[in-house]
């Protein structure tokens, strides 16, 4: 079984109600976008809060700051740029035919964690 379709059958046992197609599964939890995108390579689990912030010349090092605290506070959370704007990514390289779904709500509790945590270190530059 392909990793979307893993994500999507977990996401469903789960009561959320994920949207899927060819390239990436997306859903919502605490009003917050989730999205997972299709990897050629089976055995990772990604799981990314896409674009939660803006970045431009004004707030730049203020956000890289606050991006690198909350790197360096999460073992398997970063935050990186993509196109001027803050992604929240949890990657995981998995063993075969792990099943995924006490990481997955693992997953999802530890990106809205640093979500929120991201916007308090920043908050506070």
């Amino acid at each position: 079984m392909e990793m979307i379709d893993k994500i999507m059958a977990a996401l469903k046992s789960e009561g959320f109600q994920p949207k899927m197609d060819d390239v990436s599964v997306t859903f919502k939890y605490q009003m917050i976008d989730y999205l997972h995108i299709k990897d050629e390579d089976n055995q990772y689990l990604n799981l990314y809060i896409p674009s939660i912030f803006q970045v431009d010349d004004d707030n730049r090092m203020a956000v890289m700051q606050s991006m690198n605290s909350i790197n360096n506070l999460h073992k398997v959370v970063k935050l990186v740029l993509n196109d001027d704007h803050v992604w929240v990514c949890f990657e995981e390289k998995l063993p075969k035919d792990t099943e995924i779904d006490e990481l997955l709500t693992f997953a999802i509790v530890i990106l809205e964690q640093a979500t929120r945590r991201f916007f308090e270190v920043l908050k506070e530059a």
